[in-house]
């Protein structure tokens, strides 16, 4: 099974994901590097050929992606938005849904330039709007850890073991 990341932009999923990846000795996917790979930067899509265009991009590289392995696969931020991509992650992944509070997010976020649905300068109330929107989806999730204070390698550690009780469960289980 492929454990995905999934959380607001600023998070942690790539440095988390990255670290899980090492602790569980499985490959390391960032959907949205691979997109920019295949395509250019994630904003200029999104300048000249929009949101919507964005987001057929990234549901054929989770479709990829999900399907190839036991991986640690961190999705951009919009991406378990669309209920049929959280569809086909729940066939071969676990989601794990890193849990951000709009003021980190924003403490993180504020400094970059590359986050096309914040603007040039965010600002707190389009980070907590945004976070709202996507709340609900966020929540689909079938573990979530709190993110505000802790660092990439504290996360990828409680991943870690929930992944291996759950391996192990399922083994003994099935």
């Amino acid at each position: 099974m492929n454990v995905v990341l999934t959380g607001f932009m600023g998070a942690g999923k790539t440095s988390t994901g990255k670290r899980l990846a090492k602790l569980l000795g499985v490959p390391f996917v960032d959907t949205d590097a691979e997109i920019e790979r295949r395509n250019g930067p994630i904003a200029q899509i999104f300048a000249s050929e929009g949101e919507a265009a964005f987001r057929r991009l990234e549901s054929a590289v989770i479709a990829e992606t999900s399907g190839a392995g036991p991986a640690v696969i961190a999705v951009g931020g919009g991406a378990v938005v669309d209920p049929r991509n959280r569809e086909l992650l729940r066939r071969s992944s676990y989601i794990v849904y890193l849990s951000i509070s709009a003021r980190a997010a924003h403490r993180r976020v504020s400094r970059r330039q590359h986050r096309p649905l914040l603007g040039a300068t965010p600002d707190i109330e389009t980070v907590n709007a945004l976070l709202a929107a996507r709340e609900q989806a966020y929540a689909d999730c079938d573990l979530a850890v709190r993110v505000d204070r802790r660092s990439a390698r504290e996360a990828a550690e409680i991943i870690a073991r929930w992944y291996g009780d759950k391996q192990a469960s399922e083994a003994t289980s099935g």
